[in-house]
């Protein structure tokens, strides 16, 4: 599953952390009620806890408040298995749960990017 993975092709994977919190936060797309043109949300907030400030969100996976912060800050190493986790969940762990966002298509690679900024960039809301 890792040697699945594709990464972004001009070697940036940040984006804009604020599109990244609005895709997080937003549970549309792909549901048998939504148009077909809706844009896809990453809906992580039902499963993450994704900054402190959240007083409502999942517990089916990790709190990803202080993602950045608690491992260190950011490495290449950190972006690459970050991108990977998202990308294809199964690359690092075979039974995850977590949706294979790129992998299957729910996001593209800009909302990609944006989720990565999100977690990795040092001023948005989730590494304060």
């Amino acid at each position: 599953e890792l040697d699945a993975v594709v990464y972004p092709a001009d070697g940036n994977y940040l984006g804009n952390w604020r599109e990244g919190e609005k895709i997080a936060q937003n549970g549309r797309g792909l549901q048998f009620s939504d148009d077909a043109k809706t844009v896809n949300g990453g809906n992580c907030y039902a499963c993450h806890q994704v900054a402190k400030a959240e007083i409502a969100f999942g517990n089916i996976g990790p709190s990803l408040s202080q993602y950045a912060k608690l491992r260190g800050g950011v490495t290449p190493e950190l972006t690459k298995y970050t991108w990977s986790k998202i990308y294809n969940s199964h690359s690092s762990n075979a039974c995850s749960t977590m949706p294979r966002f790129g992998a299957s298509q729910i996001l593209t690679e800009q909302q990609l990017k944006d989720v990565m900024a999100l977690l990795l960039d040092p001023q948005s809301p989730v590494n304060q």
